[in-house]
């Protein structure tokens, strides 16, 4: 996990196999059960990203289309702003992070790049229940191949109280 620029999170992904529902989070304990623990069930198998498959994120392919995006980000925006302001940022604070956020969606919207991107909201959200910023995903070419990062605006992110 990364902040760029005080903007944006950014977590670094993997592509990965597992039984539905299994999440392997780093640490964890194997369970007690040994490998006879699921005999006689069908094993389900699930693919793709790890934060993805973990969180249950929906893709959204609305987003692809670049004026869709665009009417999006605009909203997205100007609802932050109003979050900023109720929790008292300053009008300086505000001002840098409305010119940081301009620039790194006109980053997103280069064509080349804009192709590129996979769009993902939340379980809830695609259920009509609520609110929240879509989460976008860029693969990157590292010397381990493509890797899948996803990025989330900072000041729109709410802590949840556990």
């Amino acid at each position: 996990m990364k902040l760029v620029d005080g903007l944006i999170w950014e977590f670094k992904g993997r592509q990965v196999v597992r039984k539905e529902g299994e999440i392997v989070l780093a640490g964890a304990n194997p369970s007690a059960e040994g490998e006879d623990g699921d005999e006689g069930s069908e094993e389900c198998v699930e693919r793709g990203i790890d934060f993805v498959l973990n969180h249950r994120l929906q893709e959204m392919s609305c987003y692809e289309d670049m004026p869709t995006f665009k009417a999006y980000c605009k909203s997205f925006m100007k609802k932050v702003v109003e979050l900023m302001q109720k929790n008292g940022k300053s009008e300086e604070e505000i001002n840098e992070f409305k010119r940081k956020i301009q620039a790194w969606v006109v980053s997103l919207l280069n064509k080349d790049r804009f192709r590129q991107l996979q769009f993902f909201i939340g379980e809830r959200m695609a259920e009509g229940q609520g609110e929240g910023q879509v989460a976008v995903v860029e693969y990157r070419e590292e010397e381990d191949g493509e890797v899948p990062y996803l990025m989330l605006v900072r000041e729109a992110l709410v802590e949840e109280k556990q």
